[in-house]
């Protein structure tokens, strides 16, 4: 959680200086969180990424990462993590900027358990899926390179493995610089509140994160993140989960002096990190109504509610009403 708090401050703050060039590789080193019955836990690991530019607003490469010593006690705990990783900027890859993660790949997991007199059992390696997403901040140091530090949620299911990791790649820049057709992009910190509308979950305190917001050719994309404190009903133990909320949307839009009206559709996935049943990554969907109001200054303030659905772990529905507000630059008319 510190590392999200830090890459949430600092997405608070960005700013845009000069470009940058199309690709980048380098080494990446991350510490991993993980929660069991005895605590939680830190880890190491040591890895690398190849990325290139795909677009104005996005990147997308390669990394493999390997996970040497991932357990509380004798027995072995190791994974080697190969994936595929796309940076959305809503700003652009330029400057100091912020980017919002996704990670998509092959886990190679050994992991042994604990048995009877504390004798590790056998265990061969398997192969899993992977999956990630969280929040980065990139900083071009000139041209030549980069450097960036991310807060994500990752899960490798069938596995002890979900957890939050914070992580930082030192990377050299290489290529011809690309030449930006950026269409206004901006961001800034949210906070929100939930109530249960229905299903055994509701929010036990405001939820805070950052919302971004892009407008394209084809339309306007918006995408939050949040960090929910939750409380589970009729349970008996692991009854207060905290959960990372993602979840991008389409933001059909009418246009006003003031600013615009919008309504909002989109996916959602829910990562509990947290020792509990409902440990690992649900899915569902999002949608509501919101305005961004643009003030006579450079602010832009964002007001929205939306209903937020997912499937708990043993399958039973949560609906959640979200009600919030975000601060950010307003956007400037190109």
């Amino acid at each position: 959680m510190r590392t999200l708090t830090i890459v949430l401050i600092a997405l608070a703050s960005a700013g845009g200086v000069d470009g940058q060039r199309r690709a980048r590789i380098g080494p990446t080193v991350s510490t991993i969180s993980i929660q069991d019955g005895s605590g939680s836990q830190s880890f190491t690991s040591f890895g690398g990424s190849l990325a290139l530019l795909s677009g104005d607003d996005g990147e997308i490469g390669a990394a493999i990462s390997r996970y040497g010593d991932l357990s509380n006690n004798n027995c072995v705990r190791q994974m080697t993590f190969v994936g595929l990783e796309s940076n959305y900027y809503p700003v652009g890859p330029k400057g100091v900027a912020p980017y919002a993660s996704t990670t998509f790949g092959l886990a190679r997991v050994t992991d042994q358990d604990a048995g009877l007199l504390g004798i590790c059992t056998a265990a061969q390696p398997t192969s899993e899926l992977g999956l990630g997403f969280g929040l980065g901040v990139r900083v071009n140091i000139g041209t030549q390179a980069a450097a960036l530090v991310e807060g994500r949620f990752f899960q490798v299911p069938n596995s002890a493995i979900q957890a939050l990791e914070g992580r930082a790649n030192v990377s050299l820049a290489f290529g011809k610089p690309r030449q930006t057709q950026l269409l206004n992009g901006t961001l800034g910190p949210a906070a929100g509140l939930l109530v249960n509308l229905s299903g055994r979950l509701q929010g036990r305190s405001p939820t805070f994160g950052v919302r971004f917001r892009r407008d394209t050719k084809k339309g306007t994309l918006g995408l939050q993140i949040d960090y929910a404190q939750l409380r589970a009903t009729g349970c008996s133990s692991d009854c207060e989960p905290n959960a990372i909320l993602f979840a991008p949307g389409f933001e059909p839009s009418l246009r006003t002096g003031w600013g615009r009206l919008y309504a909002d559709l989109g996916l959602l996935l829910v990562g509990f990190p947290s020792v509990g049943p409902d440990r690992g990554v649900s899915q569902g969907a999002h949608g509501g109504l919101g305005a961004d109001i643009v003030t006579s200054g450079a602010v832009m303030v964002n007001v929205n509610s939306r209903v937020l659905w997912f499937q708990r772990n043993g399958g039973a529905n949560v609906f959640l009403l979200q009600t919030g507000v975000s601060v950010s630059p307003k956007l400037e008319s190109r």
